[in-house]
């Protein structure tokens, strides 16, 4: 054997949940589980023993949703997330400090700002910001990345005008008295900027900046005990980057690409379907945008918002055309992955699966819904019915919660993200964060998928909590069944891929509020480690 661990208490997480005290690995695999002298006696003088000095070894946590290359991009702009930013001036004052750091010219990025958790309850405007960047150009993302605030010189870099016309999905904000933009765009108005910024950007890079750009990404979420993460809006420019980090052995977790559709042709004419790949990097399924963000107000309901500005929010294809869609990339064999949030948008998006699979089916390209923030009992029987997996957010509740409280009112706050409905039912469920839209962090997905607390302290829906082991396998088996790796990851068991999270302590055995602050003692991949706290 290369190596073993031992002194430590190997969680495996499986079927039986029977707990080791050494764990043996050999070309990147799981060789040897058992008592501690058993597994040194498999060893030779070449075999490096690892004391775990009693810490607690899990399978590898698995972020089945999120944004890698977009956390990676935006490291370096301005964190605009409470409770450093409270009100409009906070965010005024960060974008001047910045424009005094940067040359004339130099586009200015901020993030993670939430209207409702400013003291002005509303967005900034180009008004706003056009003072104190009069010389640089400004893009502030919302929280939910379904919407962006730019100031006036960015409005005409990117050739926003009165006369534009926002596309299917979007909305460019304009004033009611004058029709000029106020600098607010939501969904597909948002994302056309965004991507159009993301590419030049990073086409601007050399391949070292690139790579140093991705693998510090990954390294940050090796750093929280991930092992794995599914991008869940990679397109060619970004896989690119993937393959680059790759080729110079600097990728710390494993990526499953999620392929952004409108940015999907060059996969599908030549013939790349979900599967190819290697153990590094992985293309996974086509992802397509049904609806927009609760958080933003824009996902599609039945019952309009309880808070302006988008009533029932908005639809990125109708019924018809996501039907006709899913049909099409479900003949040429690819997993599907379907941003759906609103209880209108989810029923659409089931109507779409039905088509394919019919009411019941056991769904064998496991086609999955992102997030499904509005699975009510009705849609919730109707995806049980087709198998269809899930990749949810559990960590939203501490960060969003009172958002949706205020969208929503408190009787159908309590109605999203049913987790333990979902697992009754029999839905694979996989964990994840959405970063940049909040942390990486699994440790607090883990807290918030029991606790369900928002950040005001208000409980929503207590009888969906999970139990913490239950949580544990939203992000290790079950987000590994998401990528088709149940049989090789998400469980500790010989033959198995060698990918563990280890913390100082049990999350099982601790306060639940206190989860999200035990140490990270290591994160290994393959075997190897790749952090180490």
């Amino acid at each position: 054997m290369e190596k073993i661990f031992v002194n430590g208490s190997i969680q495996t997480l499986d079927s039986t949940g029977r707990v080791y005290q050494a764990v043996g690995v050999r070309h990147g695999r799981i060789e040897a589980l058992g008592v501690e002298d058993e597994v040194r006696r498999m060893t030779s003088s070449r075999t490096e023993i690892i004391d775990l000095k009693g810490a607690v070894m899990f399978p590898g946590f698995i972020d089945s949703h999120n944004h890698l290359i977009m956390f990676a991009y935006l490291a370096n702009g301005i964190d605009l997330s409470s409770p450093a930013v409270h009100k409009i001036d906070d965010i005024l004052r960060l974008v001047k400090a910045e424009t005094e750091q940067v040359q004339s010219g130099t586009w200015i990025k901020g993030y993670r700002f939430a209207e409702y958790k400013l003291a002005e309850n509303r967005y900034p405007t180009r008004h706003d910001l056009d003072p104190v960047s009069p010389e640089n150009p400004v893009i502030l993302y919302h929280t939910s990345f379904h919407a962006c605030v730019l100031n006036s010189l960015a409005l005409q870099e990117i050739g926003i005008t009165k006369e534009t016309k926002a596309q299917q999905g979007g909305v460019i904000e304009k004033d009611s008295d004058t029709g000029e933009p106020t600098g607010v765009l939501f969904d597909a108005d948002m994302m056309n900027v965004f991507n159009d910024l993301f590419n030049q950007d990073l086409n601007a890079m050399t391949t070292s900046e690139r790579v140093t750009m991705c693998s510090n990404g990954t390294a940050r979420f090796a750093e929280t005990g991930l092992v794995g993460a599914a991008d869940a809006l990679v397109t060619p420019t970004s896989l690119t980057v993937y393959q680059e980090t790759l080729a110079a052995g600097m990728l710390k977790v494993r990526v499953y690409t999620m392929n952004d559709l409108k940015n999907s042709g060059h996969l599908i004419e030549a013939g790349v379907r979900t599967g190819l790949g290697n153990d590094w990097l992985k293309i996974g399924p086509i992802k397509i945008f049904e609806d927009g963000g609760m958080s933003s107000r824009t996902a599609a309901v039945t019952a309009p918002y309880l808070t302006p500005p988008h009533d029932h929010g908005l639809k990125v294809y109708s019924r018809e055309e996501l039907i006709a869609t899913i049909e099409r990339l479900h003949l040429l064999g690819y997993q599907i992955a379907i941003h759906s949030q609103g209880d209108d948008g989810l029923n659409d998006t089931l109507d779409a699966f039905e088509s394919v699979l019919g009411p019941h089916s056991q769904n064998p390209l496991r086609h999955r819904i992102e997030h499904a923030g509005c699975l009510y009992p009705r849609l919730l029987e109707r995806a049980a019915n087709m198998n269809i997996c899930i990749s949810s957010q559990p960590a939203f509740f501490s960060d969003l919660g009172d958002g949706w409280i205020e969208a929503f009112g408190r009787e159908t706050a309590n109605r999203l993200y049913p987790f333990k409905s979902m697992l009754r039912a029999g839905i694979h469920l996989g964990g994840s964060s959405d970063c940049p839209v909040i942390s990486h962090d699994p440790r607090i997905g883990l807290r918030d998928a029991v606790l369900r607390r928002t950040q005001s302290g208000e409980i929503l829906g207590p009888d969906e909590a999970l139990t913490m082991d239950e949580a544990l396998k939203m992000f290790t088996y079950g987000s590994a069944y998401l990528a088709f790796e149940e049989n090789i990851a998400g469980t500790i068991e010989i033959g198995k891929r060698a990918d563990f999270t280890v913390l100082a302590a049990d999350p099982r055995e601790v306060p639940i509020e206190e989860v999200p602050d035990i140490p990270v003692k290591m994160t290994i991949v393959g075997g190897k480690i790749v952090f180490s706290g």
